[in-house]
């Protein structure tokens, strides 16, 4: 059985892949990496309670779109199709693409081109984080600002949706809301996660 750090694992050597000293209840939770084990905690950050809301509203933008599917196929195999359906499925599924898109940031769940950076020396590895970092804030910012002024157009015209008759500028909402959760996304998981950023330097896959 492998010990603690400090503590005799197999072989009677030290185990450096586990956190020196226990934590509430002397048991540290553990997730397996590709080459060792990490705090889960460590790696779960950030996960406060507005990620928790994003997916909130993500999961209950996933079950409207099942229900109303599956409430267009069956009216329509009863030859009394909904009309609303189809639009309302598209922007439930606009909603659920931008937010899902925006929380993947938290960890840096994206895919990544990563082999030249893990053979870079460290002080490269260091900067092409901060480098990551300033390329996704100035995009989503870009984003952002574009899509503020497409709602802002949308609202004044008072254009609406042809089925719902709701305004087009609710169905570009998220477009703002997702490129602010983006940049808050790229910034918590390289300055307020220490194990994500270590990821990130190394060019190691930070999504589990």
């Amino acid at each position: 059985m492998a010990g603690r750090r400090g503590t005799p694992g197999r072989g009677g050597a030290p185990d450096p892949a586990l956190p020196a000293g226990p934590v509430a209840g002397g048991h540290v939770p553990l997730v397996e990496s590709a080459e060792h084990y990490v705090p889960a905690s460590a790696r779960l950050e950030p996960h406060g309670p507005l990620w928790k809301v994003v997916d909130a509203v993500v999961l209950v933008g996933v079950l409207g779109m099942v229900l109303t599917v599956s409430l267009q196929v069956v009216s329509r195999s009863l030859g009394a199709a909904v009309p609303w359906t189809e639009e309302l499925t598209r922007f439930l599924f606009i909603y659920t693409a931008f937010l899902g898109m925006a929380a993947g940031f938290r960890h840096a769940d994206h895919a990544r081109i990563a082999f030249v950076v893990a053979k870079l020396p460290r002080f490269a590895q260091r900067a092409a984080v901060h480098l990551y970092v300033a390329a996704g804030v100035t995009f989503f910012v870009v984003v952002g600002y574009q899509g503020w002024e497409l709602v802002v157009q949308q609202y004044e015209s008072e254009e609406t949706s042809p089925a719902l008759g709701i305004g087009m500028w609710i169905a570009t909402l998220p477009i703002i809301v997702s490129a602010v959760l983006a940049v808050l996304g790229h910034l918590q998981s390289v300055y307020r996660s220490v194990e994500i950023r270590r990821r990130l330097e190394r060019g190691e896959m930070t999504a589990s």
